[in-house]
């Protein structure tokens, strides 16, 4: 029941085998080439373009100041704190 394998479903077992791990090796060889071509035209890839072909991608900060609402001990944005609903909130 669990024998060895005939040889013509080996073959054909290690010839798809092959086939899949080469066709990934062109599909990321392809898309490599395309990211240097983008690269070199001065376009990188990724970004998104807004009206007129102009990149239009906004930067946000990576971190935040954060302080404890002395009312709940809540954290709100140090920049622009929000009012957290209690009448003894100070924001």
């Amino acid at each position: 029941m669990f024998g060895l394998p005939s040889l013509t479903k080996l073959l054909v077992l290690a010839a798809i085998v092959l086939a899949v791990w080469y066709g990934f090796k062109l599909v990321a060889k392809l898309d490599a080439a395309r990211k240097e071509q983008l690269r070199q035209q001065g376009k990188a890839p990724g970004r998104a373009q807004g009206r007129g072909g102009t990149t239009a991608r906004r930067r946000e900060p990576e971190a935040e100041e954060m302080v404890a609402c002395p009312a709940c001990q809540a954290f709100v944005a140090a920049t622009r704190p929000n009012n957290c609903g209690r009448a003894d909130c100070p924001y």
